[in-house]
């Protein structure tokens, strides 16, 4: 009897001398019946799904091609562990002229398909559930069932028995230090796919070891995973975000997102590798894009992009040369007599640093500025007061409504129609409360006296970053084009150069002088105004 062997072991960790063994079995076997092997085949670390299996599709098309008695294998789960895998295996094996004999079994008929594949499939799903809760025990123990994460390294520890301790996890620094400027140059407006191209400009090696792409750092939404979203690097291990599941008609197994409320939190503050208000601010700016079609999304190319227009058109003022800014109508319609006199970009960077270090939040103009915000701050307090006593003595009105209309209801009064009417007033009472509580003192400004001088110092480190290299400049831009509102440049009249006027945002201007961090909220408010001329103009601007 012509017979083929198959053996297979379906984890890669098992032991791979298991192929060995089975085949052994299956030799000695044949051996004592007198049956000739043709061939052997076999799948080493390969789970039970058919179309994965190399070695059993060969098996199959050997069967096919004719001259095969019988198929031989230590057990039928070495040929499938599925009911409908095992049933359409030995279906076609049948077809072919051959049957199927295990070691363990003797020749396999309908009746083991059906009783064996029912406990394969039972066993398969119960190992699976003691995996999960075993691995669900180790992370509420603070241990990682998984591979090793991005950012960490493997600690080797003996416990007291002298067995390896698993799952343990230490902070690998150069790595960690790669995850947070990857949360800087993000926060600094950054786009994934800029990060991951730096990245591989530098040679830096991804996760995989190979090249960075901007999924590694977006990750799933769903899922949770990538650089800007693994909570793990907030110190907290999440398990059970996904289960794999076998697709019926593929075989594959494929993960499937568990809901959130399965996913099983567990805090190691020692593996923290990212700040908590980073962390909350590249989610707030991932969620303000969450929608967003990315390939409609432009950054600025340069630091003023989109700040500039032209004094005597009102057109933007854009790159027209390499390098250079001159008016866009010029060569869009023609329509502008500026006519094509340029700036070169590191003049005008360099001349508006200088003009929001030396022209804007000087003294005098902070001085002014504050006292036209004392003045309109204390009008609007004095409208305030006076709405807040009308509120106040209408409160007491509707107070006083419903008091008697509960008074009504204690004589005797038709409870129907009271009812109703203290309903309408104690609407009005909670309306008239909630009115008194939006009214709220505004702030008021208190400039330190060298508030100014700060800010200079601020404006001259920005500039030194835009000097420096690549990640600094990236951090540096987004702060300098918050203090800027806009920029209008108007030819000199002597007909060489440009008059540059720099309208920026106060509440920023301020906020930067004191130390803190810009932003863009403030757009539109509060502007400050620096006259033209932010200095001698350059002959041939």
């Amino acid at each position: 009897m012509k017979t083929v062997i198959y053996a297979r072991y379906s984890s890669n960790l098992q032991d791979a001398r298991s192929i060995d063994d089975q085949i052994r079995l299956c030799r000695e076997r044949s051996l004592r019946e007198g049956w000739e092997v043709v061939d052997v085949y076999t799948d080493y670390a390969i789970s039970g799904a058919v179309r994965e299996r190399p070695g059993l599709n060969a098996m199959l098309a050997r069967v096919a091609a004719g001259g095969i008695d019988q198929v031989m294998a230590e057990a039928l789960d070495r040929i499938a562990r599925h009911q409908a895998d095992s049933a359409t295996i030995f279906e076609t094996i049948r077809f072919h002229g051959a049957r199927v004999f295990t070691v363990a079994d003797g020749e396999v008929n309908e009746l083991h398909i059906g009783m064996k594949g029912t406990m394969d499939a039972l066993f398969r799903k119960d190992q699976a559930n003691k995996i999960r809760r075993g691995q669900a025990g180790r992370v509420a123990a603070g241990r990682i069932p998984g591979n090793i994460c991005y950012g960490y390294r493997k600690v080797v520890r003996l416990n007291d028995r002298g067995d390896p301790e698993l799952g343990l996890r230490e902070i690998e620094p150069e790595q960690a230090e790669i995850i947070r400027r990857i949360y800087r140059e993000f926060l600094a407006g950054q786009s994934a796919l800029a990060i991951a191209t730096r990245l591989n400009a530098e040679g830096i090696p991804s996760p995989t070891g190979r090249v960075w792409r901007s999924t590694m750092i977006n990750g799933d939404r769903v899922r949770g995973n990538g650089i800007l979203q693994n909570e793990i690097y907030v110190g907290v291990l999440v398990y059970g975000r996904t289960m794999m599941v076998r697709d019926p008609v593929s075989r594959r197994r494929v993960p499937k997102v568990q809901p959130r409320d399965k996913w099983q939190r567990q805090p190691v503050p020692e593996l923290r590798i990212v700040d908590q208000a980073d962390w909350d601010a590249v989610q707030a700016r991932r969620a303000g894009t969450e929608g967003w079609n990315y390939r409609l999304q432009r950054r600025p190319k340069r630091m003023l992009s989109g700040l500039c227009t032209c004094g005597v058109c009102g057109g933007a003022f854009i790159i027209t040369k390499p390098d250079r800014w001159g008016c866009g109508e010029v060569r869009s319609s023609g329509n502008c007599t500026i006519g094509r006199r340029t700036i070169h970009n590191d003049q005008l960077e360099a001349r508006v640093l200088h003009g929001l270090q030396q022209r804007l939040l000087a003294p005098e103009l902070v001085s002014a500025y504050v006292k036209e915000y004392h003045e309109q701050h204390a009008r609007q307090r004095a409208q305030q007061a006076s709405e807040a006593d009308r509120l106040r003595r209408k409160l007491r009105d509707t107070q006083g409504r419903v008091d008697r209309l509960v008074d009504a209801i204690g004589r005797g009064a038709d409870v129907e129609e009271v009812v109703e009417a203290l309903k309408s007033a104690k609407d009005e009472r909670q309306r008239l409360e909630a009115q008194l509580q939006e009214i709220d003192a505004l702030p008021v400004i208190a400039l330190h006296p060298n508030v100014a001088g700060d800010y200079r110092r601020n404006v001259e480190k920005l500039g030194a970053a835009l000097n420096g290299g690549d990640a600094a400049r990236i951090d540096a831009i987004p702060a300098v084009r918050s203090l800027i509102h806009s920029i209008t440049l108007t030819p000199e009249p002597d007909g060489t150069g440009f008059l540059v006027d720099l309208e920026g945002r106060l509440a920023n201007l301020i906020g930067l002088a004191m130390g803190k961090k810009p932003t863009t909220e403030t757009a539109g408010m509060f502007l400050m105004v620096a006259e033209e001329g932010l200095e001698p103009p350059t002959p041939g601007l």
